[in-house]
């Protein structure tokens, strides 16, 4: 299903991303905060391409920079905001008890914040991508990578016409959602989240549903599965949601060797049709903690 895609614009009192990594690129590539500080605890700039946007500068603002990088932040899961995350009780914690967890970032700045607006609009990326690209009308230029919106746009007139930009706001991207992946790569914004383990550091197991709509026949479970055993799932298929659920055989699918997804057989895929997957998984993670990561 399609994921809401919301914006914010973000008043100056949050501009904590702005000062802080403004802060990192005149002192460093890498700022600690101190040992009790149960935030945002350190800040790894990766690349800073400053000016961005092949030099293209804005009346009135200047030139633009941008920043990528991760994030690491812990929270104490016994404060009352965090007790509500789901089994953050169950998820590992550091020397000071605070549950740990890491973004990636990418920012776009004016280098003369100065003579910027003193705003920030955020976007939540939208499964590790950014939107802004579809939802503003943003030329991106051919064969370019619009989740590097910074080297993706070169063509004068669209720049000119960059609505943010030309108004001086900084704009950022976090890395939020589990469902964005574990890969960086192409400026794929991620989040790493911990696992909750059982008193004793054993498994955790459980129910689980996959609702699939997809163009192949191979899907990636969200989470991995707990038994290999085909017995115990259940694979169904349909054409229309208010058709009846049939169930495929368990010859007519398979799991991949690492339990982390699943594949049909034959003529037991057909595109963009609805197939609902039920079985039991293992290792579930923090999803909570992405919440806390945009508030923090």
């Amino acid at each position: 299903m399609a994921a809401q895609h919301q914006r914010a614009l973000l008043p100056q009192w949050k501009l904590v991303y702005i000062v802080l990594v403004t802060a990192l690129v005149v002192g460093g590539a890498l700022i600690a905060a101190p040992a009790a500080d149960a935030r945002i605890t350190k800040v790894v700039i990766d690349i800073k391409e400053s000016p961005t946007f092949g030099g293209f500068e804005w009346p009135g603002v200047g030139k633009y920079e941008k920043i990528v990088g991760r994030a690491f932040g812990e929270v104490d899961p016994f404060d009352e905001k965090n007790a509500v995350i789901v089994d953050i009780g169950l998820a590992p914690r550091n020397t000071r008890g605070n549950v740990e967890y890491s973004f990636d970032f990418y920012m776009l700045k004016p280098i003369d914040l100065s003579r910027g607006a003193h705003k920030m609009m955020y976007e939540p990326p939208n499964r590790g991508g950014k939107t802004w690209a579809n939802l503003g009308r943003v030329v991106v230029d051919p064969g370019k990578n619009g989740d590097d919106p910074g080297s993706a746009i070169s063509n004068p007139t669209a720049l000119a016409n960059l609505f943010l930009m030309q108004r001086g706001f900084t704009v950022v991207w976090s890395g939020w959602d589990k469902s964005a992946g574990s890969s960086n790569a192409n400026f794929n914004t991620t989040i790493t989240l911990p696992i909750a383990k059982n008193a004793g550091n054993s498994t955790i197991t459980g129910p689980a549903y996959e609702y699939i709509v997809t163009g192949g026949a191979s899907f990636t479970l969200n989470y991995s599965a707990a038994t290999l055993d085909k017995t115990k799932a259940r694979l169904t298929h349909r054409v229309h949601l208010d058709d009846l659920p049939v169930d495929i055989p368990a010859s007519g699918w398979n799991f991949n060797a690492a339990g982390t997804a699943i594949s049909l057989v034959g003529s037991n895929f057909i595109a963009n049709d609805i197939y609902e997957f039920s079985y039991t998984a293992k290792d579930p993670s923090v999803n909570g903690l992405g919440f806390a990561a945009l508030r923090d």
